[in-house]
């Protein structure tokens, strides 16, 4: 089963990379292409309580971003990949988070410009201890201008965290029990 969930969700990235792409040459749309590379560190002290945690995030972004004829921003659509670490800053307990590999879709509104949507299918959290896992994954749908999610399928413990946010560091506190 989850082979075939994974077909299908190669299947639709394809379709949103390619048949747009295709479509643009057509249509007088353009793409423009860029990779980046980042390196985040995020600490919050007091997130458990007794301890706080430490997300030490190293990602890869390859970017597309789709302007209809008439140069307005109408999606982006980034591939995530992440090498990362989340730390105990009392006991220095520290712990992979990876592979992380995920999409995230953001559609805007063709006359003002604004983030209308946002859609990010994959894997953002994946934190083993031992027989305890932490994973953040599957399908999900935020609301461009709230942050809150509209709609999901799988485990989001670290999405939830920042509902109705973009700041990411809010999401430090779904570390704590794998972390204890």
């Amino acid at each position: 089963m989850k082979r075939v969930v994974r077909i299908l969700i190669a299947i639709a990235l394809c379709g949103a990379l390619v048949v747009p792409v295709t479509g643009a040459q057509a249509s007088g749309w353009r793409v423009e292409r860029q990779t980046v590379t980042q390196h985040n560190v995020l600490i919050d002290e007091d997130a458990c309580g007794d301890y706080g945690v430490e997300w030490d995030i190293n990602l890869t972004a390859d970017i597309f971003t789709f302007f209809d004829g008439q140069d307005r921003r109408v999606k982006q659509v980034v591939h995530i990949t992440e090498d990362n670490t989340v730390k105990n800053t009392v006991t220095g307990l520290t712990l992979p988070d990876s592979p992380v590999n995920f999409v995230q879709t953001s559609f805007f509104d063709r006359e003002t410009g604004a983030l209308e949507k946002i859609f990010i299918v994959g894997t953002s959290v994946n934190v083993r201890r031992g027989k305890q896992r932490l994973v953040d994954r599957g399908p999900i749908l935020i609301d461009g201008q709230t942050r809150e999610i509209l709609w999901s399928a799988g485990p989001h413990p670290v999405r939830e965290e920042m509902n109705g946010s973009a700041d990411i560091r809010l999401a430090l506190p779904a570390f704590c029990d794998i972390l204890a």
